[in-house]
């Protein structure tokens, strides 16, 4: 349906008026329904009068306007009125409007050749006043109840479709975090990880808004769960290069600086299967890149700058911020304010100097945004806070 024609219904619902559109080459048919019409009433109760003396005008202007009620001649120069009640049925704006046919005799064969093509009513010109407004009235409110019930049918199924959406969504979304902590599970040390760093990606993201204003909603909370799949690939790491608490040998670093491409070629597979899939895509573009650096020398790819997806430049300092602050069984926490003068001073060497500025700007919620993790954790670990005993 053209945007024209929908506002047409929903002017037809939102307002009580009929409006009418009579067709018809006689001028004084013209005016002797206009004064009808006019002193039906006033206010809401007044009704809309249209008049259209040229056939081939009639078409288009009932689509314009949008009326309750077409009134059609049956007799007009170089055109038959059945053929016109045809045209109306024919086009969207009009397929569903009262149409009633005005004759200058009652003929049987003529009437139901008017129904068939779709007229909706038969009237001998000129009835009695109140028998016309009677019809007019009648067919005009039986066509504002049509577009009243089309609507709500309409607007019900949407709301089945969002919901259902919602649901999928919903679950989608459930179980692709479940599996980022199932995979996260294999380093006991981690805590909650993919808390912060879910955290810490909103509020950078956030606050490149000022400078990149594409960062729509949608983008931002797409980034906010797939950053959680940014280390999927470590599933594929085996446990001695995992979980080896001390310094990584270089053939153990070699393999360590796979997991990117497993992780990718992981979610590469699921897109294959839903290819449109925003979240997905982000999710492999994190999960492939978050180790490359601004400068060229990062892995898998060697990319250099703006080739790396925006989504794995927010996620790689997100990720880094969050390995500096937190407490390891080889290493102790950083404080904030080093960890932040580590990432300024890799800006445009390891890190995209645009992120880092956002990182400077609003420091004090990023900082606050892992720390509530940090201190459950904390409390997790006090006796009595939430461990149960062996």
């Amino acid at each position: 349906m053209s945007e024209q024609n929908t506002r047409n219904q929903d002017d037809a619902l939102a307002s009580d008026h009929v409006i009418v559109l009579l067709v018809d080459d006689q001028l004084i048919i013209g005016e002797a329904v206009r004064r009808i019409l006019a002193g039906a009433g006033s206010g809401q109760d007044a009704i809309r009068f249209h008049f259209c003396q040229k056939a081939d005008e009639a078409i288009a202007t009932a689509a314009r306007i949008g009326p309750t009620v077409i009134l059609q001649d049956l007799v007009m120069p170089g055109a038959d009125g059945l053929d016109l009640v045809k045209r109306y049925r024919a086009q969207e704006a009009t397929k569903q409007t009262p149409i009633i046919v005005l004759s200058s005799k009652e003929e049987g064969e003529t009437k139901a050749q008017a129904f068939a093509n779709g007229a909706n009513d038969y009237i001998v010109k000129l009835p009695d006043a109140a028998e016309l407004l009677a019809r007019i009235r009648y067919h005009s409110e039986a066509y504002r109840a049509q577009l009243r019930a089309k609507a709500f049918a309409e607007s019900e199924r949407r709301r089945q479709v969002a919901e259902r959406k919602a649901e999928s969504v919903n679950a989608r979304n459930t179980l692709i975090f479940a599996l980022a902590k199932l995979a996260e599970s294999r380093d006991s040390d981690t805590g909650l990880h993919l808390e912060r760093i879910a955290a810490y990606s909103r509020v950078l993201a956030e606050q490149l808004r000022s400078k990149l204003p594409e960062l729509t909603d949608d983008w931002i909370m797409n980034l906010q769960l797939a950053s959680s799949l940014h280390d999927i690939g470590k599933v594929g790491i085996p446990d001695a290069v995992l979980l080896k608490a001390g310094k990584l040998t270089p053939e153990e670093r070699l393999v360590i600086e796979k997991h990117p491409a497993i992780g990718a070629d992981a979610l590469n597979a699921i897109l294959a299967r839903q290819p449109g899939d925003e979240l997905l895509r982000m999710a492999r573009n994190i999960a492939a890149s978050h180790h490359e650096r601004w400068d060229g020398n990062g892995y898998p790819g060697k990319l250099k700058g703006e080739e790396i997806p925006l989504e794995a430049r927010i996620v790689s300092v997100a990720d880094v911020y969050d390995a500096l602050t937190s407490k390891r069984v080889y290493k102790p926490a950083m404080p904030h304010d080093e960890a932040v003068k580590m990432i300024v001073a890799g800006s445009g060497t390891q890190f995209d100097p645009v992120v880092v500025e956002a990182l400077e700007r609003c420091e004090v919620v990023f900082h606050l945004a892992g720390k509530q993790f940090h201190d459950e954790e904390a409390k997790a670990e006090m006796p009595g806070g939430g461990k149960e005993s062996a």
